[in-house]
């Protein structure tokens, strides 16, 4: 008889160690600095400040007339700035990562200082052209008040394109459809006129303003005038998404530095920033629902309400599942310190609309800020002074709950952070900021320019909640001695999270104030202008992408010994990788898909 191995037990043998080793590649980690961390994610601000620079100079990514798409040379460029030098970032330019900005942002300087802004050029033409039709206006319906017409004529000669000779004739309804571009063709005139309203019509609502004069403006918008597109939240969820989805490649590649991988239990780490930037954004977008329901006065019901966030997370709960059998089916390498036995990812984000449901109505969105904290402090609390924390850690996985203790107590955070997002997106999503009280008195609410009442409600609310956040991690982790975990999700790391979404999203509004300094920018017809459409695809089917980067790293990794593979041959795949996505995103805007999951 042989001695030799049966060669089916050879390649089960080679199987299960080759797991094993990839299984140890992601264990045991301890994070690197959050300075570091900062200064390479500052590659995609840096990044979108060379676009806006190429765009405001020379047009450079602007979509010819007649076609949805921009020319070829733009997609590349785009994804060249958006998509492989975050790739390079995060591999070969992860040691240097202050001197890679600094080479992206030389030319910027430049280029900034030495050309003028086609934009500028534009919109000070635009506003010319304005003030002289606006002295037009003011003169008819002067004449028009002198001849006994009633005042609203002069409201008609707006709606009708300044045409005077046809106001004269045409009956006034005063439930005329074009009431909505009265209002902002008004904003031209008066930049603070649509931004000084409240939030909702009820004063006595905890998101309303204290400033009410205004609320007239307010009546004449629509919805989608009141929650209109933002371009530095576009660039801002985008760029996270990017980055994120290089990252679930590229950390089981050695390209990829493994202090940027997840960490075992304490420490920080940019896989560990990802994970909560992403449900931070998430709860930034779902404060949508809230700030429509209170601006058409809808009283919600509770069940409705919990009826229709179980419905839209169904799906997403499913992929969980989906991906949990998976996973056991092929035998893929899995981190069970991450989540537990069987909890993942998709769960987490599955299971929290349902419970933000329950606290907004019982709370009645009264300071989403503090509710937020009040979540982490109370899960703080718990880990402090129970045994909590030491049977997250070294309890036997015995029962289902032990099993999968990570994902479940994790949870309790990430509900905390998803609130801070939800409360920024109170803040930052209307085209009617609620303003900081008193801080935004000190600053003055009539000003105009790339400073108006608008932005600087957002920046203000931005800055201040961010020093907030950041001053209290600081206590946390200087003063108190906290730790930050990932895998606890504890108030360290929700505050760390926090802030840090914060502060970039601040850095993106800055840059857009430096390159779109015009304060009517926040309008549709600038959106587009703004963004890099590469960006404004994976925003707009971002959940999709980010199941396709899942379902393409399996593959890659079920194909490819990731470990043996050299750094030339590692930064192809990458690249390919973000091609491929890039290319999906794309697709899917060019035929107007919104997939929703």
């Amino acid at each position: 008889m042989s001695s030799t191995t049966p060669p089916s037990l050879e390649i089960a043998a080679d199987k299960s160690a080759f797991k094993h080793l990839k299984e140890e590649f992601v264990s045991g980690l301890t994070g690197g600095s959050i300075q570091e961390i900062n200064i390479v994610t500052l590659v995609a601000l840096s990044s979108y400040a060379v676009w806006c620079t190429l765009q405001t100079r020379f047009s450079f990514f602007s979509i010819p007339q007649g076609s949805k798409v921009p020319s070829l040379s733009s997609l590349l460029v785009d994804f060249i700035l958006n998509w492989v030098a975050l790739t390079l970032s995060i591999t070969i330019y992860a040691s240097h990562p202050f001197a890679f900005n600094l080479l992206i942002l030389a030319p910027v300087a430049i280029v900034y200082v030495s050309l003028p802004s086609i934009v500028a050029a534009r919109q000070r033409t635009a506003q010319a052209v304005l003030k002289r039709r606006d002295r037009k206006i003011r003169v008819s319906a002067h004449d028009l008040n002198s001849l006994s017409t009633p005042p609203l004529c002069a409201g008609s000669l707006v709606n009708n394109d300044y045409n005077v000779s046809a106001s004269f004739t045409e009956p006034v309804s005063t439930h005329n459809s074009n009431h909505e571009n009265v209002a902002n063709l008004d904003s031209y005139y008066d930049s603070s006129s649509p931004y000084s309203s409240t939030t909702t019509h009820d004063p006595s609502h905890p998101l309303a303003s204290s400033a009410s004069s205004s609320s007239s403006s307010i009546s004449s918008m629509s919805v989608d005038a009141y929650l209109p597109k933002k371009s530095f939240l576009t660039t801002y969820r985008a760029g996270m998404m990017i980055i994120t989805c290089i990252a679930i490649l590229a950390v089981d590649f050695r390209i990829f530095p493994r202090r940027f991988a997840k960490v075992e239990t304490w420490g920080t780490s940019l896989m560990d920033l990802g994970v909560g930037s992403f449900v931070f954004a998430m709860g930034l977008v779902s404060a949508r629902g809230p700030l429509k329901e209170m601006f058409l006065k809808q009283q919600p019901d509770l069940w409705a309400s919990l009826k229709r966030s179980i419905g839209q997370t169904t799906s997403v709960l499913l992929l969980g599942l989906l991906r949990l059998l998976l996973v056991k089916a092929v035998d893929y390498h899995e981190h069970i310190s991450e989540y537990g036995v069987h909890w993942n990812f998709f769960m987490t984000l599955g299971f929290l609309p349902p419970f933000v449901t329950l606290f907004n109505f019982y709370s009645n969105y009264t300071l989403p800020s503090a509710m937020s904290l009040g979540v982490g402090v109370v899960y703080q609390a718990l880990l402090t002074y129970t045994p909590l924390t030491r049977f997250i850690l070294t309890a036997p996985r015995t029962g289902i709950v032990s099993m999968n203790k990570e994902g479940i107590f994790s949870f309790i955070g990430y509900l905390s952070i998803f609130l801070a997002g939800q409360a920024t997106g109170f803040y930052t999503l209307p085209t009617t900021p609620r303003h900081i009280p008193y801080v935004s008195r000190l600053l003055g609410s009539g000003s105009s320019g790339p400073l108006a009442a608008s932005r600087k409600a957002i920046l203000t609310y931005l800055l201040v909640a961010g020093i907030g956040h950041a001053s209290l991690f600081l206590i946390c982790t200087k003063g108190l001695n906290m730790p930050v975990s990932r895998r606890l999700a504890n108030l360290p790391y929700v505050l760390w999270v926090t802030s840090y979404n914060l502060m970039y999203i601040l850095l993106y509004l800055l840059v857009e104030v430096i390159f779109y300094p015009s304060s009517d920018h926040a309008q549709e017809s600038k959106y587009e202008d703004a963004v890099p459409w590469g960006l404004v695809a994976v925003n707009e089917n971002g959940l999709a992408v980010f199941l396709l980067a899942n379902l393409l790293t399996g593959a890659v990794n079920l194909s490819v010994n990731t470990l043996d593979v050299k750094n030339v041959g590692a930064l192809t795949l990458l690249v390919t990788y973000s091609a491929l996505l890039a290319t999906a995103a794309g697709i899917m805007k060019r035929n107007g898909w919104r997939v929703r999951i």
